[in-house]
């Protein structure tokens, strides 16, 4: 979405257009033909890609229909809920800067606190930026320019830098664009906040930060890599959200392996991350079930905010014909499939299995001493 249309879709002529686009029933083709007849047609394509692109937004951004997007931007974006939570470490600095702002969540969210600039290299990242941070009732000064020639006078920062189109998955510092291996180009601060991809190496990290790994609703979206002022005491952490539950990590043990007991526990994702499964066993006094495989087992119920725990019904070897045997015997037809360290995708396992009736179950694939396994079980509830 270029800037001009962003400007025409603002103006009184644009909204017009995009409650046309809501009221006229049909799909694409027949609302351009029929929007066509009023509207130039690459306004009406505009209007159409907006459309759609708010109600993806949605499970992103409470105010979405009043707000704009492109494709990459939106996928990018991290949303309400993360960026509320991020900018309550802002909340104590006046002047803050959103380094390559993209479309602006995260500014709509540090402006509730601060004397905001917000920076992108893109004139139509710059004009999005602009206009979200308006439709959420806040104001930011919207600066389009290279972060890496700009200068200002701010008391800290956060840096949402691209991920370099690589065709893998980002692990290094090194992998971003602007780099932020080196982060000689940034201005003098002593309080800096990077987001990174989760899957980022801890090896990589830079001497002296905290990361804190982020998931929402058990799935983790985003690390971010705090510096300066903005650390806290802890060195990693794994926050949940959106209650808000964090988990900072600690000298433990090592913990040893066992076979499956009566509960199998499933570490969230972001404790995964955080490289805390081994603490959070430690807390619940379990067991790995492999060295390399994130799930735990213990002979009771614990209640954990760090990991979901599961009843276990019946463990064996794993085989399609054993497989097969279970479900048909207890009339399961609805099974959710979850895997670790398992070679076949749960869609694969799922199907080759002929389920019928209507019983349900969850199947965990993964490996118990080397060897495959399938552990049909219940979500345990207290």
């Amino acid at each position: 979405m270029t800037r001009d249309e962003i400007t025409y879709l603002a103006s009184p002529k644009g909204l017009a257009l995009l409650e046309a686009v809501a009221e006229v029933p049909g799909d694409s083709i027949a609302k351009q033909m029929k929007l066509r007849q009023d509207y130039p047609a690459d306004r009406v394509r505009a209007a159409l890609t907006l459309a759609d692109l708010r109600t993806r937004a949605r499970s992103k951004f409470e105010n979405a229909d009043a707000m704009f997007f492109d494709r990459d931007g939106l996928e990018q974006a991290s949303g309400d809920v993360i960026a509320a939570h991020r900018a309550t470490r802002y909340a104590s600095f006046d002047r803050v800067a959103d380094l390559c702002c993209g479309v602006g969540g995260d500014s709509s969210a540090l402006a509730a606190s601060s004397e905001l600039t917000s920076v992108d290299i893109s004139p139509s990242r710059a004009a999005m930026t602009g206009a979200n941070v308006r439709a959420n009732g806040r104001n930011t000064q919207v600066v389009c320019a290279d972060v890496r020639h700009w200068r200002p006078s701010y008391e800290a920062l956060f840096i949402d830098p691209s991920r370099r189109e690589s065709g893998r998955r980002v692990t290094n510092l090194g992998d971003y664009a602007p780099s932020v291996a080196d982060l000689s180009w940034l201005a003098p601060t002593t309080a800096i906040g990077i987001k990174v991809a989760p899957g980022i190496s801890h090896e990589a990290l830079p001497a002296g930060c905290e990361a804190e790994f982020i998931s929402v609703n058990g799935e983790c979206r985003e690390a971010v890599i705090w510096t300066g002022a903005l650390k806290s005491h802890a060195e990693v952490r794994a926050t949940l959200l959106p209650g808000g539950k964090s988990l900072v990590r600690e000298r433990v043990e090592s913990v040893g392996c066992g076979a499956v007991s009566n509960y199998i526990y499933e570490p969230d994702r972001a404790v995964i991350r955080a490289h805390l499964v081994e603490q959070v066993a430690t807390e619940i006094n379990a067991q790995k079930l492999d060295p390399d495989v994130a799930y735990l087992t213990s002979d009771r119920l614990c209640e954990t905010p760090f990991a979901r725990a599961f009843r276990v019904v019946e463990p064996m070897p794993f085989s399609m014909k054993r497989l097969q045997a279970y479900v048909n015997s207890h009339g399961i037809g609805i099974l959710e499939i979850k895997k670790r360290r398992f070679p076949m995708t749960p869609d694969a396992v799922r199907q080759k299995l002929k389920l019928k009736g209507s019983g349900k179950m969850t199947l965990i694939l993964t490996r118990v001493g080397g060897e495959a396994t399938a552990v049909f079980c219940q979500r345990a509830v207290r």
